[in-house]
């Protein structure tokens, strides 16, 4: 075997960078996102780069450029900073490292050196990019939630712990409906990220993620966490996400039950289907055909309301249209263990209606009148008016 060098290394100058080398054998990286990682390395420490300069120098699309970018945050290469502005948190920067900075052996405990910046803007790609950097400042949080021992997942702890019982169950529930719909990337750093996440952009993030899944190219739909700490469903085209006309409807939440209650006021349209073993029962008088009728129907006969039943089991997501909003806007919480609550549940009785399943501790109902006397008047009045409501907007076509 010969023992000539098959590497040959020019005359070194001042124009090389050292990089480790477990960058190029890292095999969780696609070889695109190797060569990103290892042009941003080649740069100054203040380097800023703007997104149009890796199209240009990799000669991709801005999707493929965000594809790379993506998985650089995914495997502790990258992470966003925020910078200070007059006092204030302006606009994030990422920070890319020569070592990951997630899964780090216990021999290299210590934090990775930054090594560039890349801010993040849509400049396009006939921009330069700029050797001149915003001072990110010292206490500036990170939102790298994949470290368990960041200072941003610290921050998302300490504030989930001061949440309220309520709010962290509400919080936790909608990130599980939300999860089931991605099932992509580790999920608890996916929950660490929706926690760091504000109500609003929680609320923002469940009404696009439908649009978003139907937009983006499968092999392009990143890990959960990166989704989510990039809000990602931001990076739409505008005309896309002006009018979202379908979301995420919550379990007892107003569009679920109200799209629940329009379903059920039409009439049943369920086959009620009698077995061979339905008939000897009924033959050997062990079962009453009014009664297996009645029970099927409950089960069988509003097909929408069996959907959401069903899917609520296996606490998948129910996508709906959003046309009922407006007229759900003024439904009020009712406690599981009310009065009221067992007046909703006996109306369903006499409509032959099959009621909530497992009914959270509080449910959306249309409002009632609070001087009512007689619930039960008050519920069908309240149930009325609904029905009245929608039909005049003509989005009474839930079922």
């Amino acid at each position: 075997m010969s023992s000539e060098a098959t590497i040959r290394r020019g005359a070194r100058n001042a124009n090389y960078v050292a990089v480790p080398n477990r960058i190029f054998e890292d095999s969780r990286l696609s070889m695109e996102a190797r060569w990103l990682l290892g042009y941003l390395l080649s740069k100054p420490d203040n380097w800023i780069v703007v997104i149009g300069d890796i199209i240009k120098k990799g000669g991709c699309g801005r999707d493929k450029a965000r594809k790379m970018i993506a998985e650089l945050v995914e495997f502790g290469y990258a992470e966003r900073e925020q910078v200070r502005e007059d006092g204030k948190f302006g606009s994030s920067v990422l920070v890319i490292f020569d070592e990951p900075s997630a899964g780090i052996p216990s021999d290299q405990s210590a934090q990775p050196e930054s090594v560039a910046f890349l801010p993040q803007t849509d400049l396009p790609a006939t921009a330069e990019p700029s050797p001149v950097s915003p001072s990110p400042v010292k206490s500036a949080p990170s939102n790298n939630l994949d470290l368990p021992n960041t200072d941003s997942y610290q921050a998302s702890a300490g504030a989930e712990e001061g949440l309220k019982r309520s709010d962290r169950k509400k919080i936790e529930r909608d990130f599980t409906l939300w999860y089931a719909t991605w099932k992509k990337g580790e999920v608890g750093y996916a929950r660490n990220a929706w926690f760091a996440m504000s109500d609003e952009e929680r609320a923002e993030c469940i009404e696009r993620t439908p649009l978003y899944l139907r937009w983006a190219k499968a092999d392009e739909i990143p890990a959960a966490s990166v989704f989510l700490k990039n809000r990602g469903w931001r990076d739409m085209p505008d005309e896309l996400t002006a009018a979202p006309t379908r979301g995420i409807a919550k379990v007892c939440g107003k569009l679920w039950m109200g799209t629940r209650l329009a379903a059920l006021s039409k009439e049943p349209s369920g086959r009620v289907i009698f077995t061979a073993f339905d008939e000897r029962e009924i033959a050997a008088g062990r079962a009453s055909r009014e009664a297996l009728t009645h029970s099927k129907r409950l089960e069988h006969g509003w097909p929408l309301v069996t959907a959401m039943r069903d899917l609520a089991r296996r606490k998948e997501p129910f996508i709906t249209s959003l046309a009922l909003l407006p007229s759900v806007a003024e439904f009020r919480q009712v406690k599981s263990d009310s009065a009221l609550f067992a007046a909703w549940a006996d109306l369903h009785e006499r409509h032959g209606w099959p009621f909530i399943e497992h009914p959270h501790d509080y449910v959306w109902f249309p409002a009632v009148d609070d001087r009512a006397e007689d619930l039960h008047e008050a519920v069908e009045n309240a149930l009325a008016t609904f029905i009245s409501t929608i039909s005049e907007a003509g989005n009474d076509d839930a079922a």
